[in-house]
C-alpha cells in the first residue's frame, strides 16, 4: 500500500481541482429527481423491497432503467446492469426453539426456558435443525484483542462447550476497535477456534434500553439468509457454531439465577472493562428448527467511464442498498415495511449524483461503479458479494456507501463515517467544506454504525471505504434535528411507519446528492487510490487483498 502521512494526504486534497461553489440551481433539480425517486421506491406498490420479492426485482428494473436513461454502461453479469447474488434463506421457528438449563445439584429439575418471551433459539444458519448439550463457560464479551491488551478469552476452556457473552464490547477499546470486536462473525470465529459449538448471548442493560426486546421480537420474525459462495458453501458462516439462543431479559435473570456470579456483577466488571470468564457449572440444551431455501436476489451496476485509459481496471464503487424488509408484522395495521428513509433516499440520492455526473459531463480519472446493492438488510449480503467480485479484470480503489439519513428538516452538514481511517477522509472534508457543509463527528459512536453497514464488507477486504451522511443538525435552529432523529431510531425505523406518510426534506436531499457527486469525483480524479493511512488499525488488520 501507499504509505502517505496525513499532511502528504492534505496537501494531496487541496491539489485537487475545486469542486464547484455551492449551486442552488442544480440542487433544486437534484431535490426534484430524488423526490421522484423515493416517491416510487417507498411505495406499498413495491411492498417493502425485501430480497428475493417481486416487490425488489420492480426496485432493480427501476434502478436499471434510470441507469440505461443516463446512458451509463452495464456492468453486471453477461453484459446487464444485475449482478447475481446467490442466497440461502432461513425462515426460523422460534416458538420452536428450546432452551433447557440442567442445575449442577444431583436431583435438581432442569429449567425451561419459554420461546419469545425467554429466548430467541436457532440452528446454524443454513441448518435445518440443530440440537445441543454441552457445559455453559461465561467470557464475558467473548473478545481477544491482544494488541488492545484486552482478552476475555485468555486460559478459558471452551472446548465442546457453550459458550456465554454479553453482546457488545468493552467501551476502554478505541471505538473502531470496539466496533470491529462486537461484530457477531468477529467473535464468533474466535469462540469457534477455541472449540465452542455454541453461543448464548446476553443484552447487558444499556443494550436493552436502547434495543427493547419487543422491537428484537419484531425483527427476528423476519427470514434471515446467507451469501452463498462460489463454491456452493455459505460465506462468513461459522460451521462450528452449531446453534445459537439470544436471551430477553427476562431469560438472562432465569439464566444467571444459576450462575456462581451475579448478574449485576457481571455488568459492573463489564462497565469496568474488566476482562472476565468462568465456568456456570450448569450443561445446558440448545434447540432450534428452520426452513431454509434458496434464492436469488441482484445488485444493479452499471459504469461511468473515466477519462484516463491507464486507470480503467482501478474503479470507485458507490454503493447504496436497495433493499428494506418487506411484509411483516402488522404494525398499527400496517404490514408493509417501506423503507422510505432506509434507504429508498440513499438509493434517491445515489440515483440523483450520477445524473449530476453525466449531464455536466463531469468525470474522474478512474471509472465510477454505481451499485444499487441487496440484501443489506440480511447481513450486508449483496455489498459482500460485490467486495469480492468487481467487474472482470478489475480491482476496486475505493468504496463511498450512502445509507439512510436525517432528512426531516432543512440541513446542511455531513458525516464522513470512516474519514479517520484513509485517504478519503481529507477528499471527503475538503469538497464539503468548499461546498459549504459543515463536517461533523459520528454523533452515536457507541451504534457501532459504520460495521452496520455496506462499507464494512469492502473493509473486511482491505478495501478503503467511507459511508457519506447527512448528521442531525438543522439550519433552522428552532428545529432539534437530534431529538426528531432520537424519535426515528426509537419509533420508525424498521418499522412500517418509516413510509412517505412522515415530512422529507427534499430539498436538503437533493443539496446532498450534490455534495456526494462531488465526492465520488474527487476520489475518482486522484492518480494514486486511496489507502489507508500509516498505523490504522482496519489497514492492519485486513491489510490489501
Amino acid at each position: 500500500m501507499l504509505n502517505l502521512s496525513r499532511a502528504a494526504v492534505l496537501s494531496l486534497a487541496a491539489a485537487l481541482p475545486l469542486a464547484a461553489k455551492p449551486d442552488p440551481a442544480a440542487e433544486a433539480l437534484a431535490a426534484r429527481h430524488v423526490q421522484a425517486h423515493v416517491t416510487f421506491l417507498a411505495d406499498d406498490l413495491l411492498e417493502g423491497r425485501a430480497a428475493g420479492t417481486r416487490g425488489y426485482d420492480l426496485a432493480t428494473r427501476y434502478v436499471a432503467a434510470e441507469f440505461a436513461a443516463l446512458g451509463l454502461r452495464p456492468a453486471g453479469d453477461n453484459g446487464t446492469y444485475f449482478q447475481n447474488v446467490k442466497l440461502l434463506e432461513s425462515s426460523r421457528d422460534y416458538t420452536a426453539g428450546k432452551l433447557v438449563l440442567q442445575p449442577a445439584a444431583a436431583g435438581a429439575a432442569p429449567v425451561v426456558f419459554e420461546p419469545l418471551n425467554d429466548v430467541l433459539a436457532a440452528p446454524a444458519a443454513g441448518q435445518e435443525s440443530a440440537e445441543i448439550t454441552a457445559p455453559a463457560v461465561f467470557v464475558g464479551y467473548g473478545v481477544h484483542a491482544p494488541k488492545q491488551k484486552y482478552s476475555d478469552l485468555e486460559g478459558a476452556d471452551l472446548k465442546g462447550k457453550i459458550a456465554v457473552v454479553l453482546s457488545g464490547a468493552p467501551t476502554s477499546l478505541p471505538v473502531t476497535e470496539r466496533a470491529h470486536f462486537s461484530n457477531a462473525t468477529t467473535k464468533a470465529a474466535e469462540l469457534a477456534r477455541r472449540g465452542a459449538i455454541g453461543i448464548v448471548t446476553v443484552n447487558p442493560p444499556a443494550e436493552d434500553l436502547r434495543r427493547p426486546w419487543p422491537a428484537t421480537l419484531l425483527a427476528a420474525r423476519f427470514p434471515a439468509a446467507s451469501l452463498v459462495g462460489p463454491d456452493g458453501q455459505l460465506v462468513d458462516v461459522v460451521a462450528a457454531i452449531r446453534a445459537t439462543a439470544l436471551l430477553s431479559p427476562a431469560g438472562a435473570a432465569k439464566l444467571f439465577a444459576h450462575s456462581p456470579k451475579p448478574f449485576a456483577a457481571v455488568v459492573a466488571a463489564a462497565d469496568k472493562s474488566t476482562p472476565q470468564h468462568f465456568d456456570f457449572g450448569v450443561v445446558l440444551t440448545i434447540a432450534g428448527r428452520a426452513a431454509i431455501k434458496p434464492f436469488v436476489s441482484a445488485n444493479v451496476l452499471a459504469v461511468l467511464p473515466g477519462s484516463d485509459p491507464t486507470l480503467a481496471r482501478d474503479p470507485i464503487v458507490v454503493t447504496s442498498h436497495l433493499d428494506h424488509l418487506g411484509i411483516g408484522t402488522p404494525v398499527k395495521g400496517d404490514a408493509i415495511y417501506n423503507g422510505a428513509i432506509d434507504n429508498a433516499i440513499g438509493v434517491g440520492a445515489l440515483l440523483a449524483a450520477a445524473r449530476h455526473l453525466v449531464e455536466n459531463k463531469i468525470a474522474g480519472r478512474r471509472p465510477v461503479v454505481f451499485a444499487a446493492v441487496t440484501a443489506e438488510e440480511k447481513g450486508l449480503l449483496g455489498a459482500r458479494h460485490l467486495s469480492r467480485n468487481p467487474p472482470a479484470g478489475s480491482r476496486w480503489a475505493a468504496n463511498l456507501n450512502v445509507d439512510a439519513g436525517p432528512f426531516f428538516a432543512p440541513l446542511r452538514a455531513a458525516i464522513g463515517m470512516g474519514k479517520e481511517h484513509t485517504t478519503l477522509g481529507p477528499l471527503f472534508e475538503a469538497t464539503a467544506t468548499r461546498l459549504g457543509w459543515a463536517i461533523r463527528p459520528d454523533p452515536k459512536p457507541e451504534e457501532r454504525r459504520f460495521v452496520r453497514s455496506d462499507q464494512y464488507s469492502f473493509v473486511r477486504e482491505g478495501i478503503p471505504a467511507l459511508r457519506v451522511v447527512a448528521a442531525p443538525e438543522s439550519t433552522d435552529p428552532k428545529i432539534d434535528l437530534m431529538e426528531i432523529d432520537r424519535v426515528y431510531w426509537k419509533d420508525r425505523y424498521h418499522k412500517p411507519d418509516d413510509d412517505l406518510a412522515h415530512p422529507i426534506d427534499f430539498p436538503s436531499g437533493g443539496a446532498f446528492a450534490i455534495l456526494l457527486a462531488e465526492v465520488v469525483r474527487a476520489a475518482a480524479d486522484v492518480a494514486a487510490p486511496p489507502t489507508y493511512l500509516p498505523g490504522d488499525f482496519f489497514g492492519e488488520t485486513f491489510g490489501r487483498r
